[in-house]
C-alpha cells in the first residue's frame, strides 16, 4: 500500500468511478470534516441533513493546518519509496465490512420444488430454487446461436405443458375421460385435434385473457402443411 509524507498507510483504496455512479457525494464531505476534525480534536457533522457545512469552510480550516484545502496529498509508493506523480485524496472515513462467503452463496440444483401458479422452478437459494437464466443470458446464448439449448433452458426444463388445440377453430380442446373434443358448436365431428407443447405460463395468460371475453386461438397448420410439434 502507499503511504504518505507522515506515513499514513491508507486501510483501502476506492475507485474514484464509484463516487458519481453511486451519488455518495456526502463521503467525500465527510471525509474531509474528518481530516480537520481528527487535527482539531473536535466533533464534526457533515451529514446532508446539516445545512451549516460548506466544503469552502472546511477547505481553509484545512489549507490552515498546512494540508491542500481539497484533501489531496503526495503519496509514495510502497514497494520502491518512489512518489505518485498525481495527488491523491486521502482522508478519515468510516467503512463496514460486509461478511460475504462463499460458502453461503454457492447453489447449484438438478431438481426441485415448482411453483403451484405458475409450474415454474422456484426462486431463491433458500427455497432451494432454479438458477435465474435472465435476458443477458438469454443475448449471449442467442449470439452463440445455441437455439435448442435455449430452448431446453426456458421452456424444456421450466414450465411445459401439453395441450389439445383444435385444428379447425383454434382453441383449446377439452379432455373427458381420454375422449378429445372441441367446445365450438361450429365444429363439426370428426374432430381435428392437435397436441402441442407450450409453457404453462402462456396456458395461465389464455386463461386470463378468456376471462376478459378476449378468445385467443392456437392455428397449428399453415397452407395444409402440419407445422405443430
Amino acid at each position: 500500500m502507499p503511504f504518505t509524507a507522515e506515513g499514513i498507510v491508507p486501510d483501502i483504496i476506492v475507485n474514484p468511478h464509484a463516487i458519481p455512479s453511486r451519488m455518495t457525494i456526502a463521503q467525500l464531505v465527510e471525509c474531509l470534516m474528518g481530516k480537520v476534525c481528527v487535527f482539531q480534536g473536535v466533533e464534526g457533522d457533515a451529514t446532508p441533513f446539516n445545512k451549516n457545512v460548506e466544503v469552502d469552510e472546511i477547505g481553509r480550516n484545512l489549507h490552515a493546518m498546512g494540508y491542500q484545502k481539497h484533501g489531496n496529498e503526495a503519496l509514495y509508493q510502497g514497494h520502491t519509496g518512489r512518489p505518485l506523480n498525481a495527488r491523491v485524496f486521502i482522508g478519515p472515513t468510516f467503512y463496514q465490512r460486509l461478511k460475504h462467503l462463499v460458502d453461503d452463496k454457492v447453489h447449484a440444483r438438478a431438481r426441485g420444488p415448482c411453483s403451484n401458479l405458475t409450474r415454474q422452478p422456484m426462486e431463491g437459494r433458500a427455497r432451494d430454487g432454479g438458477l435465474r437464466m435472465g435476458e443477458m443470458e438469454r443475448d449471449c446464448l442467442i449470439t452463440h446461436g445455441c437455439a435448442n439449448f435455449i430452448r431446453d433452458r426456458f421452456f424444456v426444463n421450466s414450465d411445459m405443458y401439453r395441450i389439445q388445440v383444435c385444428e379447425q377453430c383454434g382453441m383449446t380442446a377439452h379432455v373427458d375421460n381420454g375422449h378429445v373434443k372441441c367446445l365450438n358448436n361450429k365444429c363439426k365431428r370428426p374432430y381435428k385435434i392437435c397436441a402441442i407443447d407450450i409453457p404453462y405460463a402462456c396456458k395461465l395468460l389464455f386463461q386470463e385473457l378468456e376471462a376478459m371475453c378476449i378468445n385467443p386461438r392456437i392455428f397449428t397448420t399453415l397452407q395444409g402443411e402440419k407445422i405443430s410439434n
